[in-house]
This record gives C-alpha cells, structure tokens and sequence, in this order.
C-alpha cells in the first residue's frame, strides 16, 4: 500500500480521466499513504473518490486495508499495469475495484459499483 508508482503512471491516468467525456474535473485529495482524486462528473451525476493502489498483488488484504476515505465508497484503482489479484466490485460497500478500463467504463454509470467485467465476449455483449 501506498505511493510506490512509477513516475508515469498518475499522469497517464490523469489524462485518461481528463479525456473522458462524463469527467467535468479532477481534484488531487491528499492523502499521507495513497494517491487519490475526487472526479466531478457531468450529467448531474455524484462525485466519485478514486484511491490508486500500488500493489503488484491487489488481494483481500489489499481491500482490508483501504483508505479511510472509501468508507462510504468510491473506486479502488489497480494503479500498476502489470499487478494481477482481486477484480471485483463490492456493491454492499459502493465499492468498485479494477484497472484503468473499468474505471473509465464505471464513470458512465451513476451506480459505478455494479460495473459488469468478464473475460466471456458473449457476457459482455449482454
């Protein structure tokens, strides 16, 4: 857990963020342990805090030990490209937790926590 990124990466998401269309504007919120973001969405949609996680590994400890800031929920970032582990949601939380490409596909929905990821074509298609 914490701010082990690599130079590149929060500037790389940020500009991911930037060019979607539903993002309005995005607020670094500092954090002593995490990189996080409030995003303002358009379309009178709610904001959404976005916490990064460094792990190579994102696993229930992973979860366990998120930031305070996502008690009442938000999106947990798998920061790093190459880090595998937990990708699922927890929609009793409004927790949603993926890579970049499900936090881009998240934001269109207002309800971003029950964002749908297979790796079946079919499913997804649905």
């Amino acid at each position: 857990m914490g701010k082990d990124l690599h130079y590149s990466i929060r500037p790389f998401i940020e500009a991911a963020l930037n060019s979607h269309n539903a993002v309005e504007k995005i607020q670094p919120i500092e954090l002593d342990d995490f990189y996080a973001y409030k995003i303002t969405r358009r379309g009178g949609m709610s904001s959404v805090i976005v916490v990064l996680s460094d792990d190579y590994y994102f696993g229930s400890s992973s979860l366990y030990n998120k930031p305070d800031i996502l008690k009442d929920g938000g999106f947990f970032l798998i920061a790093r490209p190459e880090a595998s582990g937990l990708d699922r949601n927890v929609p009793q939380e409004k927790l949603g937790i993926g890579k970049l490409g499900k936090l881009l596909g998240a934001l269109n929905r207002e309800d971003y926590w029950n964002t749908f990821q297979s790796n079946n074509k079919k499913d997804r298609q649905k």
